[in-house]
């Protein structure tokens, strides 16, 4: 364990997505509480029907960083020049670099979830279906955090998801929803920026607010 656990509060205000992690390994330990952690979030009738594969092989993660890579290469430039301000041109240069280093990363956890992505169903359908694991998912990052480990939440392997469960032998029945790069962190801990709460909080109807 890298360092004392934090307090709830601390992690929560502190957690940030990092991009920048050391290559030095991850404690088989710390793994195995993030996931611990991970598995006591809530889901949809209680199926818990999440699996998480945890990477720490230095030949599959190239192979993951490569297919990452290339999405990243083939549609990040785009959004780049599309952006509307310097501000989110550079969130997305940011997210280009990291392409490129994804798989140096020294562990990355894959979180799955029984059953097809609910494309085409009903918004009830979708919300039922990843409000089955993204509640996992936050519980592990902030568990990460409490042990001063480093995570970003990370998507875009969907374009290529065949490509990913092939790597890692996931069978047809679980779909993957993310993957999250975790390791000690070369940023620092600090708050994130944002709006505050107020602005995006009503009291009893929209648009009252105090």
């Amino acid at each position: 364990m890298s360092e004392a656990p934090l307090s709830l509060h601390d992690a929560i205000y502190t957690l940030r997505a990092m991009r920048r992690l050391k290559p030095d390994p991850v404690p088989e330990e710390d793994l195995r509480y993030v996931i611990d952690a991970a598995t006591q979030a809530a889901s949809g009738e209680n199926t818990q029907s999440w699996a998480f594969v945890v990477v720490t092989d230095a030949e599959k993660r190239k192979r993951i960083g490569d297919v990452y890579r290339q999405l990243a290469e083939t549609g990040i430039p785009s959004l780049i020049e599309a952006a509307a301000d310097e501000s989110e041109a550079r969130v997305y240069r940011h997210a280009l670099r990291f392409a490129g280093r994804f798989g140096d990363v020294p562990a990355m956890i894959v979180c799955c979830l029984r059953g097809p992505h609910p494309t085409g169903e009903s918004a009830t359908a979708q919300a039922t279906w990843y409000g089955s694991i993204l509640p996992s998912v936050q519980n592990l990052m902030l568990a990460a955090r409490s042990r001063g480990l480093g995570t970003v939440l990370t998507t875009m392997h969907i374009f290529s998801e065949a490509d990913i469960k092939r790597v890692l032998g996931i069978p047809d029945e679980f779909s993957t929803v993310a993957i999250i790069p975790i390791g000690y962190p070369e940023g620092e801990w600090r708050q994130p920026v944002r709006k505050p709460s107020g602005e995006v909080t009503h009291w009893n109807e929209w648009g009252i607010q105090r």
